[in-house]
């Protein structure tokens, strides 16, 4: 096995992945502007890295095929919930956030059961749902599923190789204060998600020239 890579794709079956890539990402063009699409595959790559890694790898209570789909899902919801305003602004995804978790449970759910219900069971199903119902309620998040996915999409937001940033300066300076070291950093548990999350935050810090 490959690790710390995100390439090991023994993680989900090529069927499964062909599936959530065809259906999702096309949608996710709908969401918010430059970032949705880039950011959830950004998402996966850092699910996959984590599940890989030396700290995760083989850990027979994560099923990794749970978690990278509901990496997949996690932003479907926002899908359509910008039209006529401005899905940079961070006051205004801030807004949708509940919706988008709600709608993305639902979207997911539908689409493994219609299409992938002999690949998932009933319980895997519900456990993707609840996943992505519950991602960005940060200081709620319990079960090492619940925090996993946390991590990866902190990395996924932070990630400038991957998704280029499209906040303003002061809004970036913000965003990494209050969002990923004042909020999101302090509910790490993973070694190795904690060294990467510090890496990637000072890269992004630095990627705007006057921070």
């Amino acid at each position: 096995m490959q690790t710390n890579n995100g390439q090991d794709f023994s993680l989900i079956s090529a069927e499964v992945e062909a599936v959530l890539r065809s259906v999702i990402l096309p949608d996710l063009d709908r969401g918010r502007k430059d970032f949705d699409r880039p950011h959830t595959e950004a998402v996966v790559h850092w699910m996959k890295t984590l599940l890989a890694s030396s700290e995760l790898a083989g850990r027979a209570e994560l099923n990794t095929k749970v978690l990278i789909t509901a990496a997949y899902a996690h932003d479907w919801g926002y899908i359509g919930l910008f039209d006529g305003v401005d899905s940079n602004d961070p006051k205004v995804i801030a807004e949708r956030k509940p919706k988008h978790m709600e709608r993305g449970a639902e979207l997911i759910r539908n689409l493994l059961e219609s299409r992938l219900s002999a690949e998932f069971s009933t319980t895997e199903i519900d456990e993707v749902a609840a996943l992505v119902l519950v991602h960005d309620r940060v200081e709620d998040l319990r079960s090492e599923s619940e925090i996993l996915l946390m991590e990866a999409d902190t990395l996924g937001m932070l990630d400038v190789d991957r998704v280029k940033p499209t906040f303003s300066a002061e809004a970036n300076r913000q965003f990494l204060e209050k969002e990923i070291h004042g909020r999101r950093m302090i509910h790490f548990k993973h070694e190795y998600a904690k060294k990467c999350v510090t890496e990637l935050a000072e890269k992004r810090r630095t990627f705007y020239p006057e921070s």
